[in-house]
């Protein structure tokens, strides 16, 4: 499964509803966030855009790719190299344990750049629009320390024009099979579900996040 959407829509959030519900009725969930695929990056750099070093750089696509193949492969775990983002320097591997697990979850931006994704994954999207995308930004970013000018500076130069970016390479590709109306997170719906292409499972634990949703 793969869980998509616009920086700032609730991805991570809905990650974890989503693989608690698949718990609750009997398929084990394994989570990989995207986030924890980062690069170093020097965006003090003047010799490429902001956007080339988010976009093309930051994330470590495929390293994920790798992780994902493993889970598909049956392998029982995977060894992820860590890598300390201030300094550069390598960290002692995480292990992440998938024996007896139904269901990998990557959740994340960009999450339809992965080949593993394109080839096998079912993918939700969170829908949510710009505006409301940067207000949640703004005040997830303002908790982390970050003044309102450097939220404000990475929405311009990083996050929003690599959306842009990212939605040109998915121009012809399938629509997602499941659509998350997150507009108002206390008021998220089911906007959209193929059921063709959802597994009964997921259906399931979607019927069990938005009781009483009307099939669409």
């Amino acid at each position: 499964m793969a869980i998509d959407g616009i920086d700032g829509s609730g991805k991570s959030i809905f990650a974890r509803r989503f693989s608690q519900a698949l718990d609750a009725d009997g398929l084990s969930a394994v989570l990989f966030h995207v986030d924890d695929f980062r690069r170093p990056v020097n965006w003090s750099r003047t010799d490429r855009a902001e956007l080339d070093l988010y976009y093309d750089d930051y994330y470590d696509l495929p390293a994920l790719d790798d992780c994902l193949r493993a889970f598909i492969g049956g392998q029982p775990s995977v060894d992820v190299a860590l890598i300390d983002l201030s300094s550069g320097a390598a960290q002692p591997a995480r292990r992440i344990d998938f024996a007896g697990v139904g269901v990998a979850i990557v959740e994340g931006v960009f999450v339809r750049r992965l080949a593993t994704v394109g080839a096998a994954a079912t993918v939700i999207v969170i829908e949510t629009t710009p505006a409301e995308a940067r207000r949640r930004l703004l005040s997830r970013d303002i908790a982390k320390g970050r003044s309102q000018a450097e939220i404000a500076h990475r929405i311009a130069a990083r996050y929003f024009p690599a959306q842009d970016r990212y939605r040109a390479f998915t121009e012809g590709q399938p629509a997602a099979a499941v659509s998350i109306d997150n507009e108002n997170p206390d008021m998220a719906c089911l906007a959209s579900l193929d059921q063709q292409r959802v597994p009964a499972v997921v259906q399931r634990a979607l019927r069990r996040l938005f009781p009483g949703a009307a099939t669409p």
